[in-house]
């Protein structure tokens, strides 16, 4: 569809610009109209739906309601920033030992703490996306709550630059 509005635009463009006369007018529609089939004909072999194609399924047409409990969904996100932001604290507030060996074991340490819960963030979001896909959350929700999970996986980003500063190392 996007191919098929920026030929269209194109071929308007174009047109304008050089003035052309009906007769090309008329050879540059129909070239249009080929290529329009040639995009249909590839999206059906790559089972690509179309817009206009009935058999398109919009699971979620952003006008939903939310038919969760999102006081449950607000309670884990806080859990989250919770321990994000112990995270951060812990690292703005560690301690270097002087042994290299011990600064990349601890570097290390807190590095998987991270991931772990990094992990966890990105499962909490594909449940969010699938209850917005099964019509639980309405578009608003999900928006909102996966805007919060950034926040915090933001937080874990700060928190990992700053062990990297701290350690003096980067895997």
């Amino acid at each position: 569809m996007k191919n098929k509005i920026k030929i269209i635009s194109l071929l308007v463009i174009v047109s304008l610009l050089t003035g052309c006369n009906d007769n090309k007018t008329e050879i540059l529609e129909e070239k249009v109209d080929n290529l329009e089939e040639k995009i249909d004909s590839l999206l059906e072999q790559n089972n690509i739906n179309t817009p206009n194609d009935s058999s398109t399924t919009i699971t979620n047409d952003g006008e939903g309601e939310t038919t969760v409990n999102t006081s449950e969904i607000e309670d884990t996100i806080s859990e989250y920033n919770d321990e994000a932001t112990n995270i951060q604290n812990n690292i703005e507030n560690l301690t270097i030992p002087n042994n290299r060996s011990e600064t990349i074991d601890l570097y290390w340490e807190w590095k998987r703490t991270i991931e772990e819960l990094e992990t966890k963030l990105d499962r909490y979001e594909n449940e969010l996306e699938t209850m917005y896909r099964n019509n639980e959350l309405s578009y608003t929700d999900f928006r909102t709550f996966d805007r919060q999970l950034e926040d915090i996986e933001n937080i874990l980003d700060r928190a990992e630059d700053d062990l990297e500063y701290q350690t003096n190392y980067d895997d």
